[in-house]
């Protein structure tokens, strides 16, 4: 395993989502961050952040994006200015490795963020891309998207969307893979049902082994690098 990647699993996990009012980082807003702090190899939860962030502007924003995040003026009544989300998110996640979901997108959104207040960027080092594994873990052919597999490990979504719902989906989802090799989860698949990922709540202990051959298996999915070009690469695919 390179040293980097070694250096960077070493760290605590910060699971990311943000919502935002369109898809074009230069001119659209994050209004929305969620994350969780974990670390492993237990992967116990040491704690969440979620908050609404006040757009600069909602002009030029894509409804349906506006739609999927429930924006409206009066439910970010109380919403946070972006300097200081992106302050309380820097406090949250310091120290930590990033692990998310098509993670080049928030991250073009969080960096162009952090440039314009004129910050260092929060994640410049590398990335865990859980998309990646679980393609991997599923067989898939093509990228699948947060809800498939989170229908297909029976992982319970709150009806309302939000960005610290959708990063605790991706908390579980990944426990799930870590707490399962590739035989054992295909084994355990047809026995899961909508209360299990509850009942497999709570610290994973692995064997020595088993932690030795998951560690060398996530390596894989560390993206090394987050540069505005890289990012842009992996979003086009």
């Amino acid at each position: 395993m390179r040293e980097e990647i070694t250096a960077l699993l070493q760290r605590d996990l910060v699971f990311l989502d943000c919502e935002m009012t369109g898809g074009d980082f230069e001119r659209n807003d994050v209004i929305e961050v969620g994350c969780v702090r974990a670390q492993l190899p237990t992967l116990a939860a040491k704690g969440e952040y979620g908050v609404k962030v006040a757009p600069r502007s909602t002009r030029g924003s894509d409804l349906r994006s506006v739609k999927i995040a429930h924006y409206s003026p009066k439910l970010w009544k109380n919403a946070l200015p972006i300097e200081r989300a992106m302050a309380e998110l820097r406090e949250f996640a310091d120290g930590c490795v990033l692990v998310g979901w098509a993670t080049h997108n928030d991250l073009l959104f969080v960096n162009a963020t952090t440039d314009r207040l004129g910050s260092p960027r929060l994640f410049d080092d590398g990335y865990i891309e859980l998309q990646d594994w679980a393609q991997q873990r599923f067989g898939l052919p093509r990228s699948p998207g947060l809800q498939r597999i989170a229908d297909q490990l029976k992982i319970v979504r709150d009806q309302e969307h939000s960005a610290l719902d959708d990063a605790l989906v991706t908390y579980e989802v990944f426990r799930i893979l870590w707490r399962f090799g590739p035989d054992e989860l295909r084994q355990a698949l047809p026995s899961l049902g909508w209360d299990s990922y509850s009942e497999l709540a709570g610290d994973i202990e692995l064997e020595e082994q088993e932690l030795s051959d998951r560690l060398q298996e996530l390596a894989a999915f560390v993206v090394l690098g987050a540069d505005t070009e890289t990012l842009l690469a992996r979003r086009r695919g």
